[in-house]
């Protein structure tokens, strides 16, 4: 593939922005491919992929990312942040990563439990008392509305937000009662994340369960309970301790709930696609939003998501590298134990009622690869990851020492997995040693 100008300029300037990543010297570049056991001819195939995307009106632009054995290989940009300025992609753009949040949120609940705060087992109430006496709403068509409201046969505990079973509405979609109590509930909030997480988190427990807490998994709002059980746990706006306890320590510097004014220029216009008119631009994200929650508004950059998954990859700590002249730098900070990390991605959910995630099993916070061959994904069992409603997507493979990241903003359509399964696949085949 022939690169215009701007291509290689932002190729290089991501790179750049990732020099001190992974213990490498300021002045490092990124690591030749076949240095890691990578092939650089196969790699091409990600660039190709990605301009079909492009080519075929499916996708704006893009941000890849592909690191392996402690090095960054690639950080390319491609195609355009904005389709009516025509605003060429940089790696250093601003994406809003929606349920990439999550993760983020279970690494800062897990560090509150190696402090003793509590125990998986406990319930919910004991921290957030508006989750006490739950019902759950049950279909009867001869009731008032409906369905009736039966009582909770034991409390949400902690485990159940962590696995998405805390009997909350969510996916799939059944549009049963509790469904559509939801939803209305959640017509009454402020719109434009004008309200807090409290708030919301209120709004959610005076709503019935959709079925029995621990019964099964339903994908939906927990991630934002975590967000708040974090800052009632922990004293302190959710906020403040991303920032001090997580993002500040790994040098996420554009990471957070808003974007600064000065740097709103930088963000990525989400799109979606339509039959008729190609790629629709949609509304765009509050970029100062009240409602601060780990269940889906983090801003973040491709840069800053890269050392969250090297944490993770490094066993809940930035390890020790050689720097290019030889010398050993020091390691980066322990967020997490390595017994953490390996509970993040143990099977907590045997499989998950979602068509796009056949083949993985649920751990806490992240899809992990099964042994067998159900997902069609190339790569090894054991291999984790999650993705945003945007397309952001990463996945961390322990066994190949690799991380792989797609940044876009172009809504999820599921069941559609050919961009993010697509990516995936054409970066795995690039691995010869």
């Amino acid at each position: 593939m022939t690169f215009s100008s701007n291509s290689i300029a932002t190729a290089w300037s991501g790179w750049a922005l990732l020099a001190g990543l992974l213990g490498a010297p300021a002045q490092a570049q990124a690591q030749a491919p076949e240095a890691v056991g990578l092939s650089a001819q196969r790699l091409q195939r990600v660039d190709d992929f990605i301009a079909r995307q492009q080519a075929d009106g499916k996708l704006a632009g893009a941000v890849t990312v592909v690191a392996r054995r402690g090095q960054l290989v690639s950080m390319k940009a491609h195609g355009f942040a904005d389709l009516a300025t025509r605003r060429v992609m940089r790696p250093d753009d601003i994406f809003q990563i929606q349920s990439m949040s999550k993760p983020v949120g279970v690494v800062a609940l897990l560090m509150l439990l190696e402090e003793g705060r509590f125990l998986l087992s406990d319930p919910v109430a004991r921290f957030l008392p508006e989750f006490a006496d739950m019902k759950v709403a049950v279909a009867q068509a001869d009731a008032p509305g409906g369905f009736v409201l039966v009582p909770a046969r034991r409390a949400i505990t902690i485990h159940d937000l962590l696995t998405h079973r805390a009997g909350f509405s969510g996916v799939p979609v059944s549009n049963s009662p509790a469904d559509l109590l939801l939803r209305q509930a959640r017509q009454q909030l402020p719109a434009n994340g004008d309200y807090t997480l409290a708030l919301s988190v209120q709004n959610l427990a005076g709503t019935p369960l959709d079925s029995q807490p621990g019964s099964g998994f339903k994908y939906g709002p927990a991630g934002e309970v975590i967000g708040r059980l974090v800052e009632v746990v922990a004293g302190q706006p959710l906020a403040n301790f991303l920032h001090q306890r997580i993002f500040q320590p790994l040098g996420m510097v554009d990471t957070g709930f808003g974007v600064p004014p000065g740097q709103r220029g930088r963000v990525v216009t989400a799109y979606a696609r339509s039959a008729d008119q190609g790629l629709v631009a949609l509304p765009p994200y509050a970029l100062a939003p009240r409602l601060h929650s780990t269940g889906g508004n983090l801003f973040s950059t491709p840069a800053d998501y890269l050392r969250f998954c090297q944490m993770l990859l490094d066993g809940g700590a930035v390890a020790a590298q050689p720097g290019s002249d030889g010398r050993v730098m020091a390691a980066g900070p322990r967020l997490l134990s390595r017994k953490s990390v390996e509970l993040m991605t143990a099977r907590h959910v045997d499989v998950l009622p979602l068509v796009f995630m056949a083949g993985q099993h649920f751990g806490l916070g992240v899809a992990v690869r099964t042994a067998g061959g159900e997902s069609g994904l190339l790569g090894s069992a054991g291999a984790y990851g999650w993705s945003g409603g945007y397309n952001t997507y990463f996945r961390i493979d322990p066994q190949e020492q690799l991380i792989l990241m797609l940044f876009a903003q172009q809504a999820f359509r599921p069941p559609d997995m050919e961009l993010q399964y697509g990516f995936h696949n054409t970066v795995m085949q690039a691995i010869i040693d």
